[in-house]
């Protein structure tokens, strides 16, 4: 094999793939054991052992290793919900606006994240002890939705607590002496941009080169557009920086034969400073490897350290498959590797530069087009032309960067000097990124592409680079472009079941509801997850994602039943990001300021508010909205907004659901009389006591109740509610069970709570 790592990569990534959603800890071991026995009994036997033997091993070894982090028994299961005092080591601190995150490593526990609001925020190598309630981090709790289980899980991080400044206390450092010489180095960096740079620039130079997220916002959101949050990313574009520049300079003294003594202690050293970020060890690898192999007469095989790369880091964390910096950092890399050189020679007529740098980014984007599509949603139309002028900026402005954090570390005076120079770059890289972000379309959001069509989209790039004749070719590609129109065709066009997805959004309501011909729309849009803070939005954190997710680019409606946060929350979001035809509402008894903030952005983005009351009735191909509250002759005083909200059953073919908003009491009073009669009934006011009576219940007679509730301080689901509940038919919970999806033929229904994966 020419690249022997690429195989071992290729199966060990299977392996790990399968130990998170197949294979539990014993088969895998089992499964290694016998792959091991087998390959030594079939190399005693021939001495000649076949790919595949020699690879299951590799396959078994990488289910094993992530199933052991995600299926481990988790220590702090036994502490949730209790009060307790954990003492350990900070390893990594976040600061904030109005928090600060940070990792404390205690002794005999796994790691656990610490949110601590105000005060004096540890250091990193501090001693602390922490005393709070104990929480675990929560998977994925709706279809597209962020996996914070996970993302904390490839840290390391078993356990959350939150805390007030009384709760901490710092009692003092343990860092070794290679840690200490990293955290000096660091702290001493970033005071030397910060004392002789604006603000911005600072913050710039921290984000790209030592990997820190302290650039604004606003910042981020214009690269993003331009297309170019890679310079933001530490990733291999530094690490070839710097390598340039290094060799540069040693080619200049004539000291090339020292390149690799002066050069890999450089890279590894930024690679500790940087946290060991997965793209810039895959960039130190390779350079390392080339290098080394350079030095010693040895061919250097790109593929092969790649995959090497990767398999190093795998190895030591499995999880890293699923982080975003990782993919997009080798997918780049590789397919850079295949496509550079023949993009580049079609572009023979183009200027060097300008040649080099569209068929770098050409490339690159060829490769990560799909993982930005599926991660971030957008995709950018003037990348090509912002990067041919970008790129040249950001490599003079992080080789002076590196200069100077080179000189702060050895010769202070200089690097201040440094900084001066660096600052009309950082500044003009800012007003070209201005430049580009007006542009009409710059970017645009798109719906995430479905999984088969990104795997059919990979294997046509595998086609491309194989050795198969350009007769089998065609025939592939033919195959490949048949195979995405069936799957698009069969997607978005071909009819299916009534769709009713429950959403968890925390503490609050939310519903999306698509037809059998493609009609999409919300019931709500408001919550508060358990792990929000105060930059949290539900719209932009978990309604768009779910719609974009779900190949959603435009609602034909949005019913909201009354202007409660937790209800109508999200919306704003959502008719700011995305077209709604038209909004639906009550009647109004009250109008508050989450109304009024409602009609202002449905009034600036010329989205139609329509206004409805009892007896109206709306149809949506196929799907009859039949509205029973609230009635403008019969308007209700006590708690008006919760009790004039707007309830409706929705019925397709023989199925129906009742949506009941937070009605109270009083106006169960008055509904107990109408044709309430349903399948499913979205039960009022998250469960509480002051809803559901029994003469409701009775009348409506559902064989489903969903109550969409999270964490929360006001006791919510009601106990003697949900017991009364569960005596009437299946009581399901967005807070145990994630999002409830309903789908009906209009005569049978299937539920799907999306934690347990299961149909119900």
């Amino acid at each position: 094999m020419q690249a022997p790592f690429l195989y071992i990569t290729s199966f060990y990534s299977l392996g790990i793939l399968l130990g998170r959603f197949l294979l539990p800890v014993f088969v895998s071991s089992v499964l290694l054991a016998a792959s091991v026995f087998f390959l030594f009994f079939v190399y005693k036997k021939s001495k000649h052992l076949t790919s595949v033997v020699l690879l299951l091993p590799f396959l078994f070894l990488g289910a094993l290793l992530a199933a052991l982090m995600l299926h481990a028994p988790n220590p702090y299961e036994k502490l949730e919900d209790k009060f307790v005092a954990i003492k350990g080591k900070v390893v990594e601190v976040k600061e904030e606006e109005e928090r600060a995150k940070y990792i404390v490593k205690p002794k005999n526990l796994p790691k656990i994240l610490v949110l601590q609001y105000g005060g004096e925020y540890p250091k990193k190598g501090d001693v602390v002890e922490v005393r709070g309630i104990i929480s675990l981090p929560k998977p994925s709790t709706n279809p597209g939705g962020f996996d914070y289980q996970l993302f904390l899980r490839k840290k390391g991080v078993y356990g959350i607590t939150r805390i007030h400044p009384y709760a901490v206390s710092i009692e003092g450092r343990e860092v070794g002496f290679f840690e200490e010489i990293l955290l000096k180095a660091e702290d001493k960096i970033k005071k030397n941009f910060l004392s002789s740079m604006p603000q911005k620039d600072a913050d710039f130079l921290i984000t790209s080169f030592l990997g820190e997220k302290v650039l604004d916002d606003q910042t981020l959101s214009q690269f993003k557009v331009v297309g170019i949050s890679y310079i933001t990313a530490v990733a291999g574009m530094q690490v070839a920086i710097i390598s340039g520049f290094i060799l540069y300079i040693l080619g200049l003294m004539h000291l090339t034969r020292y390149r690799s003594f002066v050069l890999l202690p450089v890279l590894v050293f930024y690679a500790f400073l940087t946290g060991l970020n997965p793209p810039v060890v895959r960039a130190v690898v390779m350079a390392s490897i080339t290098l080394l192999g350079s030095s010693y007469g040895k061919n250097k095989n790109s593929i092969n350290s790649l995959s090497f790369a990767a398999f190093l880091i795998l190895f030591f964390n499995p999880l890293m498959l699923w982080d975003v910096g990782f993919q997009l950092s080798f997918v780049a890399t590789l397919t850079i590797l295949y496509f550079y050189k023949p993009i580049e020679e079609r572009l023979f007529r183009w200027p060097p530069y300008l040649r080099s740098v569209m068929a770098l980014n050409i490339s690159a984007q060829l490769g990560t087009i799909p993982f930005v599509m599926y991660y971030f949603h957008y995709i950018s139309f003037v990348s090509f032309v912002s990067n041919l002028v970008v790129v040249p900026i950001v490599n003079i402005s992080i080789i002076l960067g590196f200069l100077s954090a080179f000189l702060s570390l050895t010769v202070p005076v200089f690097s201040t000097l440094v900084n001066y120079v660096n600052i009309p770059f950082i500044e003009l890289l800012f007003k070209i990124t201005a430049f580009f972000n007006k542009f009409p379309y710059a970017s645009v959001d798109v719906f995430i592409p479905p999984i088969i069509l990104i795997v059919v989209y990979y294997i046509v790039l595998g086609i491309l680079i194989s050795e198969f004749d350009f007769r089998k070719k065609r025939i592939f590609l033919i195959g490949a472009f048949l195979v995405m129109i069936i799957v698009f065709t069969w997607i978005y066009f071909v009819p299916k079941d009534l769709e009713v997805t429950f959403l968890d959004v925390g503490q609050g309501d939310a519903s999306f509801v698509k037809t059998p011909h493609g009609k999409v729309f919300l019931i709500d849009g408001g919550g508060n997850p358990v792990f929000s803070n105060s930059s949290f939005d539900v719209g932009e954190d978990v309604l768009l994602p779910f719609l974009y997710y779900r190949g959603v680019m435009k609602l034909n409606a949005v019913f909201i039943s009354h202007t409660d946060i937790d209800h109508v929350g999200g919306i704003i979001s959502v008719l700011e990001n995305m077209k709604v035809d038209r909004v639906f509402i009550g009647i109004q008894k009250v109008e508050d300021q989450n109304f009024k903030r409602m009609m202002e952005i449905a009034d600036k983005k010329g989205v139609p508010v329509i206004f409805l009351k009892k007896g109206d009735k709306i149809e949506v191909d196929g799907v009859k909205i039949h509205v029973i509250h609230p009635d403008p002759k019969n308007l209700i005083e006590e708690n008006p907004i919760n009790n004039n909200a707007l309830v409706f059953k929705m019925t397709y073919k023989n199925m129906r659901f009742l949506f009941t908003g937070d009605i109270e009491k009083p106006a169960e009073e008055i509904l107990k009389d109408c044709d309430l009669k349903t399948f499913v009934l979205k039960v009022a006011h998250h469960g509480s006591s002051t809803s559901s009576t029994p003469e409701f219940i009775e009348r409506a007679d559902p064989q489903v109740f969903v109550i969409q509730v999270g964490k929360n301080s006001y006791g919510l689901p009601s106990e003697r509610v949900v017991k009364y509940l569960k005596e009437k038919g299946k009581v399901y919970r967005t807070d145990e069970d994630g999002a409830l999806i309903v789908k009906t033929d209009g005569f049978k229904a299937h539920v799907y709570p999306f934690l347990k994966g299961v149909r119900e």
